[in-house]
């Protein structure tokens, strides 16, 4: 019994390695196939189906060739497929590119004709319960001035300094006589009081802004949506997989 492996390559150079790679281990080289180019993107869709694999699955394959991948296949004895899957994915496989659209327009098949082909996509929705942050209004508080006039009657005083001169015709006094030829200097000074304006801000009263928090738990309820896709047959015979074979190591 044998089965068919495959690797998929986005290099020509990695898919010519794991060729020669297969060969080194002991694969005969006309059991090894390599397909590259969009003219051999059918061939090798055909010759994957012939081998059993799944329709869809081989279409994909020769999707992939005819966007610029080369695909490795071959037909390995089953004893010896793990060792050339491995084989196959050491020297670079990828996966194959996942189909973009929901439907794919019709395709050329192998005897000329056209292939339908519909997908059904499974869907599941992921459902996230957060929290969120909503303003609920509160408290401005601004300041504002405002002047009041302030009047009050204060008394001022003024003085003024006078001379006057006197005509006087007396005897000195003792005291007067002892002091008359000596140097001496009086001085008087005025004052006069002017309205002054002292101010003093105090503090007369604070208006005071505070919150506080609670926590509580709500329990919240969503439903979260899945498509399933059912897949029964519905007359005819259903096709599946050549005995012995099985569809390579990158789906």
């Amino acid at each position: 019994m044998s089965t068919i492996i495959v690797g998929l390559y986005k290099e020509s150079g990695s898919a010519k390695k794991a060729f020669q790679a297969l060969i080194a281990a002991g694969c005969q080289e006309a059991d090894i196939e390599t397909f590259g180019g969009a003219d051999s993107a059918d061939k090798a869709a055909r010759g994957l189906l012939g081998h059993g694999f799944d329709k869809e699955l081989a279409e994909q394959y020769g999707a992939a060739i005819r966007e610029g991948h080369t695909l490795v296949a071959a037909d390995i004895a089953d004893q010896d497929a793990d060792a050339a899957e491995a084989i196959l994915d050491e020297n670079g496989s990828v996966d194959l590119p996942t189909p973009s659209a929901a439907g794919k327009p019709a395709q050329k098949a192998a005897n000329g004709g056209s292939v339908e082909q519909e997908t059904l996509q499974s869907v599941k929705e992921e459902v996230e319960i957060g929290k969120r942050r909503v303003a609920k209004g509160g408290v401005k508080a601004t300041s504002e001035v405002t002047e009041t006039p302030v009047r009050e009657t204060v008394t001022l005083r003024d003085e003024t300094v006078d001379v006057e001169h006197r005509k006087v015709d007396r005897p000195l006094s003792a005291d007067e006589e002892k002091a008359a030829f000596g140097e001496k200097t009086i001085e008087l000074t005025a004052t006069s009081e002017t309205p002054e304006i002292t101010k003093e801000a105090r503090v007369v009263g604070e208006v005071v802004l505070s919150k506080t928090a609670s926590e509580q738990e709500k329990t919240v309820e969503a439903v979260a949506r899945r498509t399933d896709v059912k897949v029964e047959p519905v007359g005819g015979k259903a096709s599946g997989n050549k005995s012995g074979a099985k569809p390579g190591n990158k789906r």
